[in-house]
């Protein structure tokens, strides 16, 4: 079935011809007999089993990653994608125009090594690993770039479409506030419920995982500690509207040392994981805060990671 994808002044203008299909139970009743038989299908394990209670991947969702800058939203989602390409086989698309491609397939080799790719660095992996990783990147990756314009969500979602014929299955976007803004409309609130709509309906359609970064608002910093407060679900820039419309929603949250020890005292961390980290791990807070059809997909909770620095992997 064919996608219509309409960027919001478009919206206004169109003279509407849609038609909606009509299901009766007996259309799809084969179907619902093998789910009441075999049971309805859980989300699938992201492969890091400490999140399968509070996070699972499901094709047809659209999901939201965010959290305050260096907060390791970009860096969970490389190591998420590694995973399900190494385990699942998936082909992805990744949107990243403030990355360096380069830089990008390199963090993405290291994960996939679990080693250092850089001489700068000790323990450098060797000629063969490094092409073993960048073959295994070709297959399973493709990373888009801008020309001279940022495109509107229609043309990055129309080559969404194209690469999903060609077997890709996972989409990402990071950040989506990098995706051009329509010109001839001021009202950002609706290009942004249009934006999200069009991703949503691709993914549902589609049956694909689709995944956008989103940054939060500017932080107020608090006036008795001086730190930045944890970014919530309604921090985002767009406000509730991205709450509202995605099935999933992940919010990072680096811990530094004092928020450490309060875990520690509260029984979150043991204290001898602490006493026994090394300089190059960092604990990182995953809170999904959103999800759709819970009892498939997992409750809503937070889960702390450790961080692996010359990795980049997660566990």
């Amino acid at each position: 079935m064919k996608l219509k994808i309409y960027d919001y002044d478009q919206v206004l203008k169109k003279d509407d011809q849609t038609k909606l299909k009509q299901i009766y139970v007996d259309d799809c009743r084969d179907k619902l007999q093998e789910f009441y038989k075999n049971g309805y299908p859980l989300g699938e394990t992201s492969h890091i089993n400490k999140l399968d209670e509070n996070f699972r991947w499901r094709k047809g969702f659209l999901y939201c990653f965010s959290g305050y800058p260096q907060s390791g939203k970009s860096e969970i989602l490389n190591w998420l994608m590694i995973l399900r390409a190494k385990n699942n086989g998936d082909k992805i698309c990744m949107y990243s125009p403030e990355t360096d491609t380069y830089e990008l397939i390199n963090n993405l080799a290291r994960g996939y090594l679990g080693k250092n790719v850089d001489i700068a660095f000790p323990n450098k992996c060797s000629d063969q690993e490094w092409n073993e990783a960048l073959d295994f990147l070709n297959e399973h990756f493709i990373f888009l770039e801008n020309y001279e314009e940022m495109p509107s969500i229609k043309t990055l979602i129309k080559t969404f479409m194209d690469l999903q014929t060609k077997g890709y299955n996972c989409f990402i976007i990071d950040p989506l506030n990098n995706v051009y803004q329509s010109t001839e409309n001021e009202n950002i609130y609706n290009y942004l419920k249009l934006s999200l709509t069009a991703l949503k309906q691709f993914a549902k359609t589609k049956e694909v995982i689709c995944i956008y970064v989103e940054h939060p608002k500017t932080p107020a910093i608090q006036a008795k500690t001086g730190k930045v407060p944890k970014s919530s679900a309604y921090s985002l820039a767009g406000g509730t509207m991205h709450f509202n419309k995605v099935d999933i929603m992940v919010i990072m949250h680096k811990l530094d040392q004092e928020e450490l020890e309060e875990r520690v005292k509260r029984g979150e961390l043991l204290n001898k994981i602490l006493e026994n980290k090394e300089n190059n791990i960092k604990f990182v807070e995953f809170e999904s805060v959103k999800i759709k059809s819970q009892r498939l997909n997992g409750k809503p909770g937070s889960i702390i990671l450790e961080y692996d620095l010359i990795t980049g992997r997660y566990k």
